[in-house]
């Protein structure tokens, strides 16, 4: 059994789609997709081939026995359904701290836990794995569009402070710069580390746009901007790492004079929750299933908080997280939450596309199709501000086109493929668009 690398345009489509669904939509193609992960895992793993032996045909999610770090690590040559990959060869490669945020063996991202709670875990992520992960933040990362906007307009610096090393933070801002170099005067980290008048110097020198990090970090921060010592005006903030309490969110946003906002993060899952305008966290629940639990993992009732989670990551197949005990305490809601989260217009989100003079824009993905063989995606500007007398969007047809390991979207060179492309998108989205015919 094979389950297939999913590139970024795709992971991009589908988490637009899954925007689109009811809940009862997206827990019904989150179970299909743990009915894989658990079936590729129980044949690839023998870790899980053995956890699995005996399961009956017809098992549900709690059937399943939970795992945990300790015995994980103990076992991680038996862990990873790659079988080529061995914790000795992922500890040399460790060893060199240049290799923070390059691929090991051209396939797979590495980070680690800080072992606050005893005992550090090693994490891989594949290509399918860190796509998916970044859909998920590119196009639910802000609450209000606004702040999006705001982003995009005024030059998208990015400054985040977290500890560097082989974490999930920094080590995926090392990713993206190697990745893309030309975003080097865009983004940097900060070792949260470094001595606080340092911080604050190249942050007046880089005049960040968005300003994120740890709570407690940015804390300091905000005093140092009070005191004057700091001068920044971020158009966004955002926290992870940590929980947000309410006073340092009300501190951060007097201090920077920026939207605040939080999500719920770890390296075992990448992005599991979104922040929403109501500051509730939305589970990303056709990628990650979270079970609330009491110290003998008994499910625990809504409103009450938690002993720890069991985390079920759907998008790690290379390392499959399945109910992996994390010691985070959590109270769970099922009730409506009434900020519109799940529904289209609040789930879409923003791509950034360079033109061919280098200037970047930033586009909103309205719907994918895979046609022949090949994938498109539907999208229409959204740093732009639209005429007066303009009612409708200009919608802009591109096609996802590999090169190596990475994907790119460029325009549809071929006229006839245009046409046949236009054809299939017109009929999707005739509902939402008014198209006049002979124009595209």
């Amino acid at each position: 059994m094979s389950m297939k690398e999913i590139g970024l345009g795709k992971a991009l489509a589908m988490t637009c789609r899954a925007g689109r669904m009811t809940p009862g939509e997206r827990k019904e193609l989150a179970q299909k997709r743990l009915k894989e992960l658990a079936a590729y895992a129980g044949q690839n793993s023998p870790y899980y081939g053995r956890l699995y032996k005996g399961l009956p045909e017809d098992w549900k999610l709690t059937d399943l026995p939970t795992v945990n770090k300790v015995d994980l690590m103990a076992h991680f040559d038996m862990w990873l359904t790659d079988r080529t990959v061995t914790e000795e060869a992922v500890n040399s490669f460790m060893e060199d701290r240049e290799n923070i945020g390059r691929l090991m063996d051209g396939k797979y991202l590495i980070f680690t836990t800080s072992g606050s709670t005893g005992s550090p875990l090693v994490v891989l992520y594949d290509k399918t794995c860190m796509n998916i992960s970044s859909a998920l933040s590119v196009l639910r990362a802000y609450a209000r569009k606004e702040d999006l906007s705001a982003f995009i307009k005024k030059g998208k610096r990015t400054a985040s402070i977290f500890a560097e090393g082989f974490y999930l933070g920094s080590g995926s801002v090392k990713y993206q710069l190697r990745r893309m170099p030309w975003k080097k005067g865009m983004m940097m980290n900060l070792d949260v580390r470094t001595p606080t008048a340092e911080i604050v110097e190249k942050l007046n020198r880089f005049s960040p746009v968005m300003l994120g990090g740890y709570p407690s970090g940015l804390e300091l921060l905000a005093d140092e901007q009070a005191a004057g010592r700091l001068h920044i005006s971020p158009a966004i903030v955002m926290t992870g790492g940590e929980l947000l309490r309410d006073e340092v969110r009300e501190k951060l946003a007097d201090a920077f004079g920026g939207y605040v906002q939080t999500n719920y993060s770890c390296t075992e899952g990448g992005t599991m929750c979104h922040e929403c305008v109501n500051r509730h966290l939305h589970i990303n629940d056709e990628w990650i299933m979270i079970e609330a639990v009491d110290e003998d993992n008994r499910p625990v009732p809504d409103g009450t908080q938690s002993a720890k989670i069991l985390l079920t990551n759907l998008a790690n197949k290379v390392q499959p997280f399945i109910r992996y005990e994390v010691s985070d305490r959590i109270v769970m809601h099922h009730e409506e939450c009434g900020c519109g989260c799940g529904e289209q217009e609040g789930m879409d989100g923003v791509v950034t596309l360079v033109d061919e003079d280098g200037v970047e824009h930033g586009f909103e993905i309205i719907d994918m199709v895979e046609l022949d063989g090949a994938q498109y995606v539907a999208v229409v500007p959204a740093d732009e501000e639209p005429e007066e007398d303009d009612e409708s969007d200009e919608l802009v047809l591109l096609k996802v086109v590999a090169e190596g390991v990475e994907e790119f979207l460029e325009a549809i060179e071929s006229e006839e493929e245009f046409n046949r492309v236009s054809a299939v998108f017109m009929e999707r989205l005739k509902d939402d668009y008014d198209f006049v015919e002979g124009e595209e």
